[in-house]
């Protein structure tokens, strides 16, 4: 009974600061090509649930560029629309494992970035995309997704009936086959057809 106790504990110890709602998904704008030793600014979102901003004091954002034991880290500054920032950073030349640092929450995983090149960003977990996400507070500049007051079904602007797929082109010898076969049957109707040579 101790030992099952201890157990417990151990895990509530270590097991990483749990805060209501459990997650958030930060997801990146458009990334430029990265030159070595440059300086670049991103925007990024960082969404509780992946859908909404998180309400409360969030803490420290950015982005964390890991090269094996090499890691860069950038604080981010809050922009005019909720829950959206931007980062300036500047690294060497080499290939990173980019993480979205997400205040309270834990970090999450964005993609690889090549140094010269660009960000590869890895698609988001459909699982870590739910919750309160009908609550739409933002205008012109938006997170990249879906804004549930546009219509899921927007009409089609025409009906298009698609192309056939394109298929194997039948072999010479089965068309010559073919067209031998229909010639015969040609003939042989033909004299079958004709009327009796009068004597």
């Amino acid at each position: 009974m101790r030992i099952l106790a201890l157990l417990c504990a151990f895990l509530l110890i270590s097991a990483p600061t749990a805060v209501a709602g459990g997650w958030a998904v930060t997801y990146v704008d458009p990334v430029p090509s990265i030159q070595p030793d440059t300086t670049h600014t991103a925007g990024y979102w960082v969404l509780q649930h992946g859908t909404h901003p998180f309400s409360g004091d969030l803490g420290k954002t950015g982005l964390r560029f890991q090269s094996g034991t090499d890691s860069h880290e950038f604080p981010g500054v809050a922009l005019g629309e909720p829950a959206h920032y931007a980062v300036t950073f500047s690294l060497p030349a080499g290939t990173y494992e980019v993480f979205g640092v997400q205040g309270m929450f834990r970090e999450h995983p964005l993609g690889t970035l090549t140094v010269p090149g660009t960000l590869l960003v890895k698609p988001v977990d459909p699982q870590m995309v739910q919750g309160t996400g009908n609550v739409w507070p933002w205008k012109t500049i938006a997170p990249p997704l879906k804004n549930p007051a546009v219509s899921a079904s927007p009409a089609p602007a025409a009906v298009t009936v698609p192309d056939p797929p394109p298929g194997k082109p039948l072999p010479v010898w089965l068309v010559g086959l073919v067209v031998a076969g229909a010639a015969g049957v040609f003939l042989l109707l033909r004299k079958r057809l004709r009327p009796a040579a009068r004597r």
